[in-house]
């Protein structure tokens, strides 16, 4: 009796798969409202993010606060040298932040005006660091930065607390004014923590690195006095603080497997006490990351645990008495197709004559290509007869593609490489990952493939190949695999067409309330090498070469020619040459490609303002600078130097 195959593969292989399968997955939805998972997903991880978050909330607000203040000084609202002014806004600043603790405004020569809270009051008044011996780096250097930067945690004498503090640059038309200085004491933090997640058990706490401590429900109604700390940040030690187990944390504790890839877990024992440690970086408040964890006895989840080692043990049980099953089984049917791949490798080598016959099987496919093979050798025992068996193989060999043989070596009979003059076309959507930001996935993907569609349609319209789409931008090129004389004039036509695209479709866009795409072009022209180019499991035709690179980069040097224009097309002196007049260009001159030495002639594409309206604005409404003035072709020099560029 025979069986067919896949009854058999069906009620074998199926059937002891899916009872392996089915019953790991019973075994997991009875156990998951109470094992690890739940614990970990439902506490740590909030956990985690509420410490993040109240931390993030305490200061956040100085950052708003110091670019309010220096907004106001920014705009002339706010006359830096008026002391009496700034000592009443910054007061006001400060009444606002309940959670910022002072702020101040310190001009080049290290005076300035300052509010804080002190005593349970708020105070302002003038001072003055000149002369001061402990000034942070960050202040002096004020002048070179232009954004607002996060130091280390520092000591206050006045204060007797340790702050954080935010130093933002202030400059009006171009002139360095000063920094306004925006301070966050750490004290108020620990006395968040000391009252959360107390119904829970759990014991929240951030880390300024692995040895201070920046907030600890331990630390509240504790003072400590850092003033003449000879090293390290102004804060106290892990074995400072009142929590054994934090303080052996990096020296006592073992890594424990984390269900976030971000959470790294510790386990800790001390004084015959287990307790489990969650812990992720946070960052953004200075140089150094901080660590932010929660702690909790191992007992709150010893239960859980156990009962998914339970669960895990039954479910590997059944998964190795199936695999085992399913091996056996197996094998019984590789043996014959063993046989069989054997005898097939036998044909392929034409060794007819050593071929045995395949035995015949209780499974019934099998034995039908038992039956059929060996009927096949049979017959090419006798075409052995008639053709010559060195011609065959010569015929096999060229049909693969192999060297001397009359193939090219591509793998396939593929199209050889060679070397052409072409011209190439690189294109990029300014500003794109800003409006991804505020899209969805599916949204991006609609708004690249209806760009990408406009701008391949203008390109094949022209004859021209495009090569691949990188993100946002688009590589294209003329000039293979048919010869076209003409590869830069089609080039020029495809971006003058890409142009009237686009700004028909940004005027359709804006009428329907969103915002116009602002388009960037390069072109250069060149010698590149063109064909099969790829590894041997896979092979694209496309182009290679230093004609590529200078394309890519005229590309990215139009961003900074741009301005408000919906689309600039910037092609090398080369490219405008080869065109001859198949569109308007103006002289841009001689400019320096990044990672290149010497200078690229450029020439920018116009479009006549009878064909293309005003450019539009980021907004959608019209631009008030004119349109380019219309040209026939290649124009003279003197009318780019009038053309805004």
């Amino acid at each position: 009796m025979r069986l067919p195959i896949a009854a058999v593969l069906v009620a074998g292989f199926g059937s002891l798969m899916l009872l392996a399968v089915a019953s790991v997955l019973v075994l997991g939805l009875v156990s998951a409202g109470t094992n690890t998972f739940a614990l970990l997903n439902d506490k740590a991880d909030l956990a985690l993010a509420s410490v993040e978050i109240r931390v993030r909330h305490q200061l956040d607000p100085a950052r708003d606060m110091a670019r309010f203040v220096a907004g106001l000084i920014e705009r002339a609202d706010l006359d830096p040298t008026d002391p009496a002014m700034l000592a009443v806004t910054l007061r006001g600043a400060l009444a606002a932040a309940p959670d910022v603790t002072g702020v101040a405004f310190i001009r080049p020569d290290l005076t300035g005006v300052r509010a804080a809270r002190l005593n349970g009051g708020l105070q302002a008044g003038a001072f003055d660091l000149q002369g001061e011996g402990d000034i942070p780096p960050e202040l002096l250097d004020g002048p070179n930065r232009s954004a607002a930067v996060w130091i280390d945690p520092r000591w206050s004498k006045e204060a007797s607390n340790s702050f954080i503090s935010l130093y933002q640059p202030v400059r009006r038309d171009g002139r360095y004014l000063g920094q306004v200085v925006v301070g966050v004491s750490l004290g108020d933090l620990s006395r968040f923590l000391s009252l959360l997640y107390v119904e829970q058990g759990l014991n929240a706490f951030v880390l300024y690195d692995r040895t201070h401590v920046l907030a600890h429900p331990a630390l509240v109604g504790r003072s400590f006095d850092f003033s003449n700390k000879p090293d390290g940040p102004p804060l106290p030690r892990v074995d400072q603080v009142d929590d054994p187990a934090l303080a052996a944390l990096w020296t006592a504790g073992t890594p424990v497997q984390s269900l976030k890839k971000r959470v790294e877990g510790k386990a800790v024992s001390v004084m015959g006490d287990d307790y489990l440690f969650l812990m992720r970086s946070m960052a953004g408040y200075g140089q150094q990351d901080w660590i932010i964890g929660i702690g909790f006895r191992d007992g709150e989840v010893n239960g859980e645990i156990r009962r998914l080692y339970k669960t895990g043990l039954v479910g590997l049980a059944i998964l190795l008495v199936s695999v085992a099953v399913a091996l056996y089984v197996g094998r019984k049917i590789s043996r014959q197709v063993a046989r069989l791949a054997e005898a097939a490798d036998r044909v392929r080598a034409f060794e007819f004559r050593d071929i045995a016959d395949l035995p015949d099987s209780r499974l019934r496919e099998m034995a039908r290509a038992a039956s059929a093979f060996n009927a096949m050798v049979a017959g090419l025992r006798w075409f052995e007869t008639y053709v010559p068996k060195a011609l065959v193989l010569r015929l096999m060999r060229q049909r693969e593609g192999l060297p001397g043989d009359g193939g090219d070596g591509g793998g396939g009979g593929g199209l050889a490489s060679v070397q052409r003059e072409v011209t190439v076309m690189f294109t990029d959507i300014r500003g794109f990952s800003r409006m991804a930001e505020h899209r969805s996935a599916a949204d991006t993907a609609a708004l690249l493939n209806e760009h990408f569609t406009l701008l391949a349609a203008c390109i094949e319209a022209e004859g021209g190949t495009v090569d691949k789409f990188i993100g946002d931008s688009l590589m294209a090129f003329w000039g293979a695999p048919e010869a076209q004389d003409d590869h830069a004039a089609r080039a020029l036509r495809a971006a003058h067409a890409i142009h009237h695209a686009v700004c028909a479709d940004n005027r359709r866009r804006v009428a329907a309330g969103q915002p116009p795409i602002h388009v960037r072009i390069g072109l250069h022209s060149g010698t590149v090498v063109v064909g099969n180019i790829g590894s041997a499991s896979r092979i694209n035709y496309t182009i290679v070469g230093d004609t590529v690179n200078v394309a890519a980069r005229i590309e990215e040097l139009s961003a900074a020619l741009q301005g408000d224009a919906e689309v600039i097309v910037l092609t090398s002196g080369v490219t405008a040459a080869k065109g001859g007049n198949a569109a308007p260009l103006v002289r841009q001159g001689g400019r320096s490609l990044r990672g290149r030495t010497g200078t690229t002639e450029l020439w920018r594409m116009v479009v006549p303002a009878v064909v293309v309206e005003a450019p539009l604005k980021e907004s959608g409404e019209p631009a008030s600078s004119p349109a380019p003035r219309p040209g026939t072709g290649v124009q003279a020099e003197s009318e780019a130097d009038s053309s805004a560029v």
